[in-house]
């Protein structure tokens, strides 16, 4: 899959956000779920599985004030590290948006709806889109432009805060999350980044995807500094990758769900089948919005070395699994359990919407 499942919905419903005043410093940052919508899903021959759940990362505040400084214009234009504070401003309602997002830290399911937590120290990555690099006379030195933000507390409102964020007026700050993208690389010209997204080694649990799968970005964009802070506004963060939840049962013996010891996807109607793609691109820039920045994943035939996607659940054997994919068009996949008992395989249709949850449950296989 490529990007996110979006499919036929009714009405989503979220739960009223609340106006967050920022402290002393860091994010603020609102969890509000989404409640179940009736619609698409995975579709197949034996069966139309419904029910898209989605789930939204808010971030919402208020502005905070800064003192009156009379050297306050030639601060602006001084780059030098910073307390960052990062003001959240409202922002429109997914439905005006029409896009969904998925929170991070700690992900349960409540129902049919996944909630969200923020745990105390959970990382944020930033990244100064501003400026490639940047030399400190006085010290003789390239300061690092990027490093973490951490959350004060556990719960689903949190404060991020960081110390010494080089940065100055103006200045963009990409977000990301989970923390240190693998292959973090800045372009100097254009002033742009890109990274590389790993959806390999899943367990099928919603702890590790939560920790490791569940993609995040946003940008922070600095609105007021003096000589030791700085203030920047956030927008919500939008989520990259989508999650479903599988269940499987043997066709020819309805109404028992299989034990999933491994369970292998792939797609069974383009150029690329037999294979998933392990890994995709997001590139990022100062003047690209964050709602125009989307995943590309890097697909491969097999002779170029294409593999399924392979959800290994560690003798764990659940009879469901959770998925973190990459958001596509329709597609056909083909998925693969093995278990003690044998092998099961089954083909299915769906369109992936970018952070979007989708419960797959009760998917008809074929013992082979």
């Amino acid at each position: 899959m490529k990007k996110i499942y979006t499919q036929p919905r009714t009405e989503t419903v979220a739960t009223t956000p609340q106006l967050i005043l920022c402290a002393s410093g860091g994010i603020q940052a609102q969890i509000s779920g989404y409640k179940q919508n009736t619609g698409g899903g995975f579709t197949q021959t034996f069966a139309w599985l419904a029910g898209i759940v989605c789930s939204s990362l808010l971030f919402l505040g208020t502005a905070c004030s800064s003192t009156n400084n009379p050297d306050q214009s030639k601060q602006q234009s001084e780059l030098k590290p910073r307390t960052l504070i990062v003001q959240t401003s409202p922002q429109p309602s997914p439905q005006e948006r029409g896009i969904q997002r998925l929170p991070q830290a700690t992900i349960t399911e409540n129902g049919n709806v996944l909630d969200a937590l923020w745990n105390k120290d959970d990382a944020v990555f930033y990244r100064n889109l501003s400026r490639n690099e940047y030399h400190d006379e006085e010290t003789d030195s390239y300061p690092d432009l990027f490093g973490t933000l951490n959350a004060d507390k556990d719960g689903s409102v949190a404060s991020f805060s960081g110390d010494r964020v080089w940065c100055t007026e103006d200045d963009q700050l990409a977000l990301i999350y989970p923390n240190n993208p693998a292959d973090f690389t800045f372009h100097d010209n254009p002033l742009s980044a890109e990274y590389t997204i790993s959806i390999a080694g899943q367990n099928g649990t919603l702890a590790k995807l939560a920790e490791k799968y569940h993609h995040i970005y946003g940008i922070a964009s600095v609105v007021s500094v003096t000589e030791t802070t700085a203030n920047a506004e956030l927008a919500e963060m939008k989520s990259l990758l989508t999650v479903c939840k599988f269940s499987f049962e043997d066709k020819n013996h309805p109404g028992t769900l299989l034990p999933i010891s491994t369970l292998k996807i792939s797609v069974s109607d383009s150029y690329y089948v037999g294979t998933y793609p392990q890994e995709g691109t997001v590139s990022i820039a100062q003047s690209v919005s964050a709602w125009d920045v989307s995943v590309d994943p890097e697909w491969k035939t097999t002779g170029e070395g294409g593999i399924p996607l392979i959800i290994d659940t560690q003798g764990a054997n659940p009879t469901e699994v959770y998925v973190a994919l990459f958001p596509q068009p329709e597609l056909s996949y083909t998925f693969t359990v093995t278990n003690s008992d044998g092998t099961y395989i089954g083909t299915a249709k769906a369109v992936l919407n970018e952070g979007e949850f989708v419960p797959a449950t009760g998917l008809k296989l074929v013992k082979q």
